[in-house]
């Protein structure tokens, strides 16, 4: 299945490179929240941390659609069952936005698109000291680290506020979908157009 969407993208690309108008048309960044969801010991938990975002515009690979690929970095952190878990994610994505005509200097746009997730996992826990009569135990503090790449599928919308010829701000929820290390985000940025 993961073959297959990453050949259709592949085609989806191309074409878009054969027919579009396509170039670099604009660029921003953005911060956000982002809450990631897993399952630990059977409960499900989440994590709710920061983002930070950059973005591209490519222009229209058809009427209304806009190729949009960007990057991002979300870390996270909670206290669970006595220690600490940290997730971190550093993911490249493409996404495609329908632009909805609308009067007006608000421009909202609904999107999708694939991305490769490069998550990293760390879990620590203390352990207190003690002591006894005769000696005294140190406070000890064990982690685990692990990594995992998974291929996500954002689901977004959002919207433009045009400031001026050259500005525009954003807001843009967004779900992604990857395995067990599904995310919420919500990010606010700027864009500038280049032309």
């Amino acid at each position: 299945m993961t073959k297959f969407l990453a050949l259709a993208a592949a085609m989806l690309l191309i074409s878009s490179v054969s027919f579009g108008q396509l170039g670099l048309h604009e660029v921003g960044g953005g911060v956000g929240y982002v809450s990631v969801s897993f399952n630990n010991s059977g409960a499900s938990n989440s994590l709710g941390g920061f983002l930070l975002a950059a973005h591209a515009n490519l222009g229209e690979v058809a009427k209304d659609f806009t190729l949009i690929p960007d990057v991002e970095y979300l870390s996270t952190s909670k206290d669970v069952d006595g220690g600490t878990w940290k997730v971190s994610d550093f993911a490249i994505n493409a996404n495609v936005h329908y632009n909805i005509a609308m009067e007006g200097m608000v421009k909202p746009y609904v999107g999708a698109g694939l991305g490769i997730n490069f998550f990293s996992t760390t879990a620590s826990v203390t352990i207190p000291g003690y002591s006894t009569g005769f000696f005294t135990v140190p406070a000890q503090t064990y982690s685990a680290t692990g990594s995992a790449t998974r291929l996500g599928i954002n689901l977004l919308v959002g919207a433009n506020y045009k400031l001026n010829d050259k500005m525009s701000l954003l807001l843009e929820p967004r779900y992604v979908i990857a395995s067990d290390l599904d995310n919420f985000q919500i990010k606010a940025g700027v864009t500038w157009a280049l032309n």
